[in-house]
């Protein structure tokens, strides 16, 4: 008995080894199996990687066919004969992007550096577009200047024509004229003056107490804005027509007058439109603002500077008159 009990006692090691073994075999194939996994995984993001790098490339191919489209009509809108664009532009007026090789870029061949094409157009557009301001910017003077020498015309014809009219009449009648006239210069002035400024509201006479409040944001919502005290579209029609009998050129004697008649009309078709009203609201909006803005921020540098120079008397005070300051200061603060 006592011999087969140490015989099962010497077998239990063996299992318990066979079970070690088990255990670690186990462990090394989820090991492995995991590191399989891993790099699985990263042989996937590296594939990813590979087809974003393509599709960046294709969309930066797109890009550049589009801005050398865009290019080319611009070129085309500009007038025959016209100078370079500077450092674009060789003896024939056509470009150079990069010497030449831009097509080789955009082909997929290109020995160019990367981003020297997008550099080089952008500077010819921005050559361009300086180029057509200045001379939008040349053609709306030159605009501006043919419609005052051609109002200038209009009002010395109606001058000539008024002075014609008061010839005709006696002393009491030119009297009369010449009152009226004035009373129409006076109206005539203030809409052109308001008009100059680009102040629709003031051209019609009307009072704009127009408010704008919020929008106020809760939490994730919001509420307004909210628009108080504004004037309705059919008190701004009723104004003008009243405001256009007096100043239409058949009935004002003034030489301005039909200059002041088209600046009325303007002024009705933006107001009496609810989108460029809008429009026009917004900007007075944003420009009182800004207004208001540099007035708080003037009176506060003011006020911060008053306050530092009258700190600096006090200082100079203390140090000048030493014990007898303070009761000075007192009686001085009491008399003011």
């Amino acid at each position: 008995m006592c011999t087969r009990r140490i015989r099962h006692r010497r077998r239990r090691p063996c299992v318990n080894q066979l079970f070690m073994l088990i255990v670690a075999s186990v462990c090394i194939f989820n090991t492995s199996f995991l590191s399989i996994l891993a790099n699985g995984l990263e042989d996937d993001d590296f594939l990813a990687e590979i087809l974003a790098e393509e599709a960046r490339q294709e969309e930066e191919h797109a890009r550049m066919e589009a801005e050398a489209r865009e290019f080319e009509a611009m070129k085309a809108r500009q007038p025959s004969g016209g100078t370079g664009t500077g450092a674009g532009a060789g003896a024939g007026g056509k470009p150079k992007m990069g010497g030449g090789k831009m097509n080789s870029k955009m082909g997929g061949g290109g020995g160019m550096p990367k981003g020297a094409g997008n550099t080089n157009f952008q500077k010819m557009e921005d050559e361009l577009k300086k180029q057509e301001a200045a001379n939008a910017s040349k053609k709306a003077a030159q605009e501006e200047e043919e419609a005052s020498q051609a109002a200038e015309k209009i009002r010395l014809k109606r001058e000539a024509a008024f002075e014609a009219e008061l010839k005709k009449m006696n002393e009491e009648q030119q009297k009369k004229a010449k009152k009226q006239k004035a009373i129409d210069a006076k109206v005539v002035q203030r809409i052109l003056k308001a008009s100059k400024a680009g102040k629709h509201y003031a051209v019609l006479g009307i009072r704009n107490f127009e408010v704008q409040l919020g929008p106020f944001y809760v939490f994730n919502f919001s509420l307004g804005p909210f628009v108080l005290f504004r004037v309705k579209t059919k008190e701004i029609k009723r104004v003008y027509r009243n405001l256009a009998r007096t100043v239409h050129p058949d009935k004002n004697k003034d030489g301005r007058a039909e200059e002041a008649f088209h600046a009325l009309e303007t002024s009705a078709a933006v107001l009496t439109d609810e989108k460029k009203r809008g429009d026009y609201d917004k900007k007075i909006i944003s420009a009182r603002r800004r207004r208001n803005k540099y007035a708080l921020e003037s009176v506060l540098g003011a006020s911060e500077r008053v306050w530092s120079q009258t700190l600096s008397t006090v200082r100079v005070t203390k140090k000048v008159l030493g014990p007898f300051s303070t009761p000075i200061l007192v009686v001085g603060a009491l008399i003011v």
